[in-house]
């Protein structure tokens, strides 16, 4: 799944009106586990000035990579996260915690069935099993053109819940962006291949 729509759904779930802390915990929570990958690519890219097929075909299947992401996507790390969060709970820093390790938690149970030869070791360190799914958002061989309809029906259902549910003019904006991302990005491919 693309992360904008692991993020809408999080903010769907968990995110509430007029409460700006929770909303950035929520925010953070739902990109962190991507975050290895937002950047690694660019450094593999830019510094390294590694091809964008090299990148993807070998050195994110290696161990420096799968490990990094085994870190960021640990459903066991991030339980442990929750726990702290309802014990300290009463504080606000146990709430902000709580609903932002939650946010990571969704990112990664809408991830684990749309990652085929990809599949991440979410159990990580208590073991390195992967689910290698019959799914992928963005193999073909993996029916990735039916995973991605899924997406933009998602996607769209969250960017109107949003859009009702905050009324200021900056999150409509991000929200016509994220429109915008979503017919152009996932839509337009759907009917140009």
């Amino acid at each position: 799944m693309n992360t904008p729509t692991h993020t809408l759904l999080a903010l769907v779930a968990l995110s509430k009106k007029d409460d700006r802390k929770r909303n950035l915990a929520v925010l953070f929570g739902s990109l962190l586990p991507d975050l290895a990958i937002f950047l690694w690519a660019p450094y593999q890219s830019i510094v390294n000035g590694v091809s964008g097929e090299e990148m993807w075909r070998e050195l994110y299947f290696q161990a420096p990579m799968q490990n990094l992401i085994a870190w960021f996507n640990s459903v066991p790390i991030y339980a442990a996260l929750v726990m702290i969060g309802l014990a300290a709970r009463s504080k606000t820093w146990g709430k902000l915690l709580l609903v932002f390790a939650l946010a990571a938690l969704f990112h990664m149970a809408t991830d684990l069935p749309v990652h085929a030869e990809d599949a991440y070791r979410h159990f990580w360190p208590l073991t390195d099993w992967r689910f290698f799914s019959p799914l992928s958002y963005w193999d073909g061989d993996h029916h990735a053109r039916w995973v991605r309809l899924v997406e933009v029906g998602l996607g769209a259902g969250c960017i109107t819940l949003l859009w009702r549910r905050f009324p200021m003019r900056w999150v409509k904006a991000i929200l016509s962006l994220l429109a915008v991302f979503y017919s152009l990005v996932l839509v337009a491919p759907l009917f140009l291949s």
